[in-house]
């Protein structure tokens, strides 16, 4: 499973839950295809954003909970070891390379789109939700 949560002003305003297409044959790569999919969802926010007049300057950070996926997106030299994964999640690469986006290592534990793909205990999924702005009704 691969998720994203994106947020405006405290509360989710984009968020995508999947079961990935591709199968992986590490973590690093089920990540890095998952980075290239939130990655896209990125570049719509800031169009979005950038014609409702706001700023978009800066680069969207993404926070990725490996460590190595993060090296393979900032450095070219580490492709060689991603050949075979299809070209079209080198997309992640180049938008890194435009400064368009950001990645930034967080831990799982800190990780809120965990609450959108895995099951979780109570105490971890109330702390994600309100990290979303979601609130229970009723």
């Amino acid at each position: 499973m691969s998720g994203y949560t994106f947020k405006l002003a405290g509360a989710a305003v984009s968020w995508s839950s999947k079961k990935q297409t591709s199968v992986t044959l590490s973590s690093t790569e089920a990540e890095y295809i998952s980075g290239a999919h939130a990655a896209k969802e990125a570049i719509w926010l800031r169009q979005l954003l950038s014609e409702l007049s706001l700023d978009t300057s800066s680069p969207t950070i993404l926070h990725i909970n490996n460590q190595s996926t993060i090296m393979i997106a900032k450095n070219p030299e580490f492709h060689d070891h991603m050949k075979h994964i299809d070209i079209h999640y080198h997309f992640l690469w180049q938008v890194i390379k435009d400064k368009m986006v950001e990645l930034q290592y967080i831990p799982t534990r800190e990780q809120v789109a965990d609450a959108l793909t895995k099951g979780l205990p109570p105490m971890s999924f109330n702390k994600f939700q309100d990290a979303m702005g979601v609130c229970c009704l009723g």
